[in-house]
């Protein structure tokens, strides 16, 4: 036995030896399916790695659990259990309200180093606090602030003790340390040390969530990330502390998991198109290989080998060379993951980072051992199923039945004898088309979606001018809007009016009061907030649906007027938007007419007997001490109605009304602009941004910009992982396909040295010789793009074109790609061949002829 495995190691290494051609493309073929393999692993472990940062980044905080309130004792107890890692504490001292830090939340408190590392806030430069008069703050705080880093400098932080009440605390620190902000999280931490925590919190009951300043706060790290809450809740239950209220942490949420599941996705069928393409071009090459080979193996039977012996021998060869062309796809691999990371999440905030898991490695190099493996089933069931007098008369076509002689009474051509032998092995020639068109037509797929999608449509849907600057508290929904900000002054309104190629401007006020909700409007809130709409509308918001519930109760709410002229009216008023009446622009001048909102409901649901959650058209509407015409119902354009209240305290009902803003400013003279929208020529968009750039850059830091061109870079970042997983994909299956077509032709023409020898010496030319070849090589191609053009009309056509019907697509019929991807073909076609011809002709028609 052990001599027997000696001989068969020895026939496996002398055939690898023999097939140096083979063996070159073999390990080509199978480091690309690797390479792929790897870098699609990479690509999808790396994606939910940063997912999962980011999201950690967004909530704060890096632990599973956190509690909202808690006393130290219930800390202490939970730190104590076996199963928590690491618990860390803090105590709440109240928000900073200092004006240059409008529009970013600073919460000062308390914090243990192991509180203050998992919320990404542990000073990178100096200490924690340990003086009543030090603190800590991220550099986001100290730009906003105009404070140099540099450790020492004195901060003063305005503060209120009492949320309710209007005193003001102000505490002047001295910096101990600093850390990089984290720009995704929703508020800053201002760490003070637990001296100044116990002098403020003095003789206060911080037990309840209602009060904020003493309020504990506490962070659990487990020992498992595996069924959090039901872990929680057993150590909840064992403390006797089930009553205790926790918050999972987002990112190990079911949801978070399916969010990463999803955008990985694109990922795993990519794989599947890689093991497609190997299994294409591997399978071939071992049945090119296997039938030249195949009068070796039927000696090798006429010795006694037996069939399993010569499977070895194959799977032996597939063996040796997936131990060179793997760990070579794996390195490459890798290299091009951590090239495409970068470039995919590059919309991601905070640092990018590659993923190594051991996984990926494991995983690739199984999947290409599986590819090679299922591409060699048949070419070595082949091998090993032929007998010695079969294998003697085996030829290229692939079948060793007699020779069949073709009549023609128009005599041979070389187009003809050229077509002919595509004809000889058909297996192998719809391998190759097969292989080429694949990423051919995928190519034309990935672009043809990518081409119909509509910026404009996506652009319409998030913005309503080039530019959109609001008052730094617009979007604050801890705090709460300020309708008297500064943020949004007469000096940046004079500089967006000096703007050259100015061509529209438009301003938007906001002013909240109490609405007495009068009979129609309630029964038309009722109609719509039914008990069911309620219920649905609880399960993802509980307080908005309760707050819904006690205004229709109580018959009040809260209103939010608009003052609104230029863009943002023009734009609210269009046919899309009105959801029912007409605008008459004279009338509404007047003062004494409303555009009421809705909720946002699409036109196209509803018909004139849709009855609206707001007043109806003709109702009159008490304003504090006006009374207006209802004029309109209109849909909440977000540009408009997408922003905090001025009252967050409360959670209330608010129904929304537009006014001009003309008639608003007598209303409220001392309210500010909320919204400034412009538009200016194409050619002047980037001088206008230069301005608004250098203004947040050297006047004010907090005023927030929104332009048309920035979102649409912002889209662009955010959907590069699929356009260069999707081109990627193509491409690589696409070079797979010119692989096997090379190889096909090179194996073709090199197996037929002695046959093209002996039709030269009964008279063709070396010239018509070569242009035989290329007609073959023409076959393949013209065969290729028919296959590719047929099918990606019905793919684009079909497919792309009901992709594109929904959302931001605008279909557009294209086969762009196939048409720069024709002459490439086609001068491969004529190019491969010609460059074997030439190899031909290195030998001798005498020398050729004397071959075996």
């Amino acid at each position: 036995m052990k001599n027997r495995n000696s001989i068969l190691s020895t026939i496996t290494a002398r055939s690898f030896k023999a097939n140096r051609t083979r063996n070159r493309v073999a390990i080509l073929a199978i480091a690309l399916t690797t390479l792929m393999f790897t870098s699609l692993f990479v690509l999808s472990q790396s994606m939910t790695k940063n997912l999962i940062e980011m999201t950690f980044r967004q909530s704060g905080y890096d632990a599973q659990v956190s509690f909202k309130s808690i006393t130290e004792e219930q800390a202490e107890k939970i730190s104590s259990h076996p199963d928590v890692e690491e618990l860390g504490n803090s105590i709440v001292m109240g928000l900073a309200e200092n004006q240059k830090l409008s529009g970013r939340q600073l919460e000062i408190r308390w914090g243990d180093d192991s509180y203050a590392s998992h919320s990404f806030a542990f000073p990178t430069t100096g200490t924690m606090p340990g003086a009543a008069d030090e603190v800590a703050l991220d550099t986001l705080v100290l730009d906003r602030l105009g404070i140099p880093h540099t450790l020492g400098e004195a901060v003063t932080l305005e503060w209120r003790k009492d949320p309710a009440s209007d005193e003001i605390t102000s505490s002047t620190f001295t910096l101990c340390g600093y850390w990089d902000g984290n720009q995704s999280a929703y508020a800053s931490m201002a760490w003070v040390s637990r001296t100044f925590a116990d002098e403020m919190t003095a003789g206060l009951d911080s037990s309840g969530e209602s009060q904020i300043l003493g309020l504990h706060m506490a962070q659990v790290s487990l020992k498992s990330d595996s069924h959090i809450e039901e872990t929680m809740d057993d150590i909840l239950k064992d403390l006797d502390l089930s009553g205790l209220r926790y918050s999972m942490n987002l990112a190990y949420s079911p949801e978070m998991n399916a969010s990463a599941t999803q955008e990985t996705i694109p990922m795993y069928l990519g794989m599947v198109l890689v093991f497609i393409a190997g299994y294409l071009i591997i399978y071939n090459i071992f049945q090119i290989s296997v039938t030249a080979d195949i009068q070796f193996y039927g000696q090798l039977k006429t010795l006694g080998t037996t069939t399993k012996q010569i499977k070895k021998i194959i799977y032996g060869q597939a063996d040796r060379l997936c131990l060179i062309g793997i760990p070579a796809g794996l390195v490459l691999g890798y290299l091009l993951g951590m090239v495409l990371v970068p470039v995919m999440l590059g919309m991601m905030d905070g640092q990018i980072s590659v993923s190594a898991n051991p996984l990926i490695f494991i995983g690739s190099t199984l999947f290409a051992w599986l590819t090679v493996l299922i591409s060699c089933l048949r070419p070595a069931r082949l091998a090993g199923k032929v007998s010695p007098i079969e294998a003697l008369r085996y030829n290229d076509s692939g079948t060793s039945s007699k020779k069949k002689t073709k009549k023609s009474r128009k005599g041979a051509s070389l187009p003809g004898m050229a077509f002919a032998n595509l004809g000889r092995n058909k297996k192998r020639t719809v391998l190759v088309i097969s292989s080429l068109s694949l990423g051919l037509v995928l190519l034309s797929c990935f672009y043809a979606k990518n081409a119909s999608f509509d910026m404009e449509k996506y652009l319409s849907g998030l913005t309503i001018s080039d530019f959109e600057l609001s008052d730094s508290t617009h979007e604050d929904r801890t705090a709460g809007y300020n309708p008297n900000g500064t943020t949004l002054n007469q000096e940046l309104s004079a500089r967006v009016e000096a703007l050259n190629g100015l061509e529209g401007i438009g301003h938007m006020y906001s002013s909240q009061l109490s609405l007495e909700i009068d009979h129609q409007t309630l029964q038309n809130l009722k109609t719509y907030y039914t008990e069911d709409v309620l219920k649905e509308w609880a399960s993802y918001d509980k307080q908005g649906a309760q707050a819904a519930a006690q205004a229709m109760e109580d018959k009040k709410a809260a209103a939010v007027v608009y003052g609104l002229d230029g863009i943002p009216l023009d734009t609210i008023v269009q046919e899309q938007y009105l959801l029912k009446g007409d605008f008459d622009a004279e009338k509404f001048s007047t003062g004494k007419y409303v555009l009421a909102l809705t909720p946002a409901i699409e036109k196209d649901s509803i018909d004139q007997n849709t009855v609206l959650p707001t007043a109806s058209i003709g109702s009159e509407v008490i304003i504090g001490d006006n009374t207006y015409t209802v004029m309109a119902n209109v849909f909440p354009v977000n540009s408009i109605a997408n922003g905090a209240v001025e009252d967050t305290q409360k959670r209330q009902f608010h129904m929304s009304f537009i006014i001009p803003s003309e008639h608003f400013k007598e209303l409220w003279p001392d309210h500010t602009l909320r919204k400034l929208f412009f538009n200016v020529d194409d050619q002047e968009i980037a001088a206008a941004q230069k301005m608004l750039d250098d203004y947040t850059r050297n006047v004010d830091t907090t005023l927030p910009v929104t332009s048309r061109k920035t979102m649409e870079e912002q889209y662009k970042e955010e959907t590069r992982a699929s356009t260069v997983i999707g081109n990627a994909i193509s491409i690589v299956i696409a070079l797979v396909g010119i692989l096997n077509f090379v190889n096909s032709m090179v194996t073709a023409i090199v197996s037929r040295k002695k046959e093209f020898a002996m039709i030269q010496s009964i008279g063709m030319t070396k010239r018509q010789l070569c242009r035989m070849l290329v007609f073959e090589g023409l076959f393949y191609a013209g065969f290729t793009l028919l296959v590719s053009y047929t099918l990606s009309s019905l793919t684009v056509g079909t497919i792309i074109r009901a992709m594109a019907a929904d959302g931001y697509a605008t279909f557009r019929f294209t086969l762009f790609p196939l048409f720069v991807c024709t002459p490439v073909i086609l001068a491969l076609a004529v190019l491969i061949p010609y460059a074997c011809f030439k190899n031909l002709e290195k030998q001798s028609i005498v020398e050729r002829l004397r071959m075996e």
